[in-house]
């Protein structure tokens, strides 16, 4: 049997020493690809490599479009008969490739993958990501649902017969796309968990916020309910997972986990409500008595309820977190805060917790991220 032609894609925006390191490690690989191509999505200075393989095509584009964009113009430059596509600031096991290529001699298998895990270090949102994050197909060696954007493999004339992103533009869940459409095309997603890979990148509390809530906000809000249905539609789909994770973080002794989901949950209704009060679905001083209820959360506790806020307005929301009125139809909504109040957790947080968290921004060194400064408004 002929050996297929292998075409390696990946892609950087201002993050340039990711993609070249992942050239580099790919010499390690028990089997190496016969094509590379680089997608460089407008970073502020183009990529180069001094030690960039011979066969590597380097395609710029100027100004950024985003990640759908760079991968379906890389995927669709690549002539392999085999695409491996990965994002740079992932990383796999050198047998990653051989342990899936043989899987598309099955004309019934349209897309492989591997285990894939959060592992970039030690860092709060780190170990946080690794607990409840980016974790996927860790031990499944068989068919499946979903195979990850963070490193794929696919047949050439899968990706053209299914024609691709197809006219998708969003720049997150194109991994969902792409599985779907191939899975729509009575073909087999296919996962290995002894082919590992794992996620580099470090960063933010803020960031990590902004990159979770890209992921799934549109649905949150394209189910959101009107009028006295709104809060108790907002508890479940925000308050209620994070009481769950609560549970979870205890255990693990991990409780600046419960900081990072205060903050979320602050992130995401505070979006949800802004969506909501936008199209009638809630009155205008809903706001009001949401702020009401985290100023009630940190009164008492100035030092960690200033760091909270300050995160907050990273995040693009102004909440003083002082006396601000009535809960009103908000106080069910916080049941939790006399939790954690009575059970020391805000007391802790405002001494040891902040001293933590003052530690970790001095110490960790962050990596970029375009979730940084990510918009995801939906169109009134």
């Amino acid at each position: 049997m002929k050996k297929p032609k292998i075409s390696f894609c990946t892609y950087t925006c201002n993050d340039a020493q990711y993609a070249a390191d992942l050239l580099r490690r790919t010499r390690e690989w028990t089997v190496r690809p016969d094509e590379y191509v680089v997608v460089d999505d407008g970073s502020g200075q183009a990529f180069f490599m001094e030690d960039a393989p011979d066969n590597l095509t380097v395609i710029r584009i100027s100004p950024n479009r985003g990640i759908t964009f760079a991968k379906r113009t890389g995927l669709s430059a690549a002539s392999g008969d085999v695409i491996f596509s990965m994002d740079c600031d992932t990383r796999v096991a050198p047998d990653w490739l051989e342990l899936n290529l043989k899987y598309l001699g099955d004309p019934e298998i349209g897309l492989v993958g591997g285990a894939l895990e959060y592992r970039s270090g030690d860092d709060l949102v780190s170990r946080y990501l690794a607990k409840f994050g980016d974790n996927h197909n860790l031990h499944e060696v068989g068919p499946v649902d979903f195979i990850p954007g963070n490193a794929f493999l696919l047949r050439r004339e899968t990706w053209i017969n299914v024609g691709g992103f197809g006219e998708y533009l969003e720049t997150n869940c194109q991994d969902h796309v792409l599985s779907n459409r191939i899975a729509d095309a009575g073909l087999t997603l296919f996962s290995d968990a002894r082919a590992r890979a794992w996620q580099l990148r470090r960063i933010s509390r803020t960031t990590m916020c902004k990159r979770v809530w890209k992921w799934c906000h549109r649905t949150v809000k394209e189910q959101m309910l009107p009028g006295d249905r709104a809060i108790p539609y907002l508890f479940e789909a925000t308050a209620k997972p994070m009481l769950d994770r609560f549970e979870d973080a205890i255990t693990a002794r991990e409780p600046l986990f419960l900081y990072l989901e205060l903050l979320y949950l602050a992130h995401t209704v505070l979006d949800l409500i802004g969506y909501a009060e936008g199209r009638g679905l809630m009155p205008r001083t809903s706001e009001q008595g949401f702020k009401a209820g985290l100023a009630e959360l940190f009164r008492g506790f100035p030092a960690i309820g200033a760091r909270f806020r300050d995160d907050l307005a990273e995040l693009g929301h102004a909440v003083p977190l002082e006396p601000a009125g009535p809960l009103g139809p908000w106080e069910d909504f916080f049941l939790f805060a006399p939790m954690l109040r009575d059970g020391g957790l805000m007391e802790w947080l405002d001494s040891d917790g902040l001293g933590l968290l003052v530690q970790e921004d001095r110490e960790t060194e962050y990596d970029f991220s375009s979730y940084a400064t990510a918009s995801f408004d939906m169109p009134i």
